[in-house]
């Protein structure tokens, strides 16, 4: 009797545990469905957010944004000229837009004087073919001893320099942002300009330089005329305005547009990234309120907000570090 009863009993309670136990708990690829879901969705009996939401995630997050970041300081070194900036320039409108905010402000149109268009063109190369982007070269060759060097003496003269804009418009509106570049705009004692818009590699980046150089001659009666800027722009669109560093002769290229197509945007792929990223964080977590809401799921302690803190630190930290546009 004793071990009739043990049986018995022993089923007896058996059997309430096992109807107790979900049928999906008893299927594996339905526990692994569950498991997959909850890297999306907050976890309702742990009472944990996302896994995608984690410490751990976020780490990943910023090592994979910290090892893009570390491939464009390497790439350039190991293949020059791979990775840069896509723009389209023309000098036409980069003196339009110039002449524009100089009439917007009661100035006096400038005109461009071959001498100076040379200058700025010859203080191009010599920063690719220095690797150096500065006013002032490390061998210390000054903004000066390329005006002089065309026998261009002048009363006054300035010099504006951008790397790797879209557009000319761009340009200018830049330069107009800042005092001291929008203090060379806007200087009455200038009466001629000079442009130079060329390509090459600059620190191992596929670059587009945009050289500005302002100036007033001495002999008032070598002003040059509207004249003279047309046939100076007819010239320039029949001259070089390419050179990649290291070439001993530049590449001609017959257009007053100059286009740069690095076979990798660097700007597109930056923010691509940044808002690909951003987007998927900020999905995640709509989507943990809203489950969390919908589940009553109370478990947010605050650490969420702080990570997409951290995050959107990290991502602005790149758009600084590699932004495209860049004025000196």
């Amino acid at each position: 009797m004793l071990k009739r009863n043990t049986k018995k009993t022993k089923s007896t309670v058996i059997e309430p545990l096992k109807k107790r136990i979900p049928k999906w708990r008893r299927d594996s690829k339905a526990i692994d469905k569950f498991k997959f879901v909850h890297h999306f969705l907050p976890h309702p009996e742990k009472k944990e957010r996302a896994k995608l939401l984690s410490f751990k995630f976020f780490g990943l997050y910023i090592l994979l944004i910290v090892c893009v970041m570390g491939i464009f300081r390497i790439l350039p070194i190991l293949a020059p000229g791979v990775l840069g900036y896509a723009s389209s320039m023309n000098i036409s409108d980069l003196l339009v837009n110039t002449n524009k905010v100089r009439q917007e402000n009661g100035l006096g149109e400038l005109v461009i004087n071959e001498q100076l268009s040379k200058a700025a063109y010859k203080k191009a190369v010599h920063m690719f073919k220095n690797d150096y982007w500065a006013h002032v070269a490390p061998d210390g060759t000054e903004p000066w001893d390329f005006i002089l060097g065309e026998d261009y003496d002048y009363v006054y003269a300035g010099e504006n320099l951008a790397k790797n804009f879209s557009t000319s418009e761009d340009v200018v509106k830049a330069w107009m942002e800042s005092p001291s570049h929008r203090d060379n705009l806007l200087n009455d004692h200038y009466r001629e300009i000079g442009f130079a818009v060329v390509n090459g590699t600059l620190n191992g980046f596929e670059t587009t330089l945009v050289v500005q150089m302002f100036g007033q001659p001495k002999d008032m009666s070598h002003l040059a005329n509207k004249e003279d800027s047309a046939k100076v722009l007819k010239e320039i669109s029949s001259q070089a305005v390419t050179t990649v560093a290291g070439d001993s002769a530049p590449k001609k290229s017959n257009s007053l547009v100059v286009e740069n197509i690095p076979a990798i945007d660097a700007s597109k792929v930056t923010t691509y990234l940044s808002i690909g990223l951003a987007g998927f964080v900020l999905g995640l977590l709509v989507l943990d309120i809203w489950y969390s809401h919908k589940k009553s799921i109370y478990k947010f302690t605050g650490h969420t907000f702080a990570h997409i803190l951290v995050l959107g630190v990290v991502l602005l930290s790149i758009w600084f570090i590699l932004q495209p546009g860049l004025i000196l």
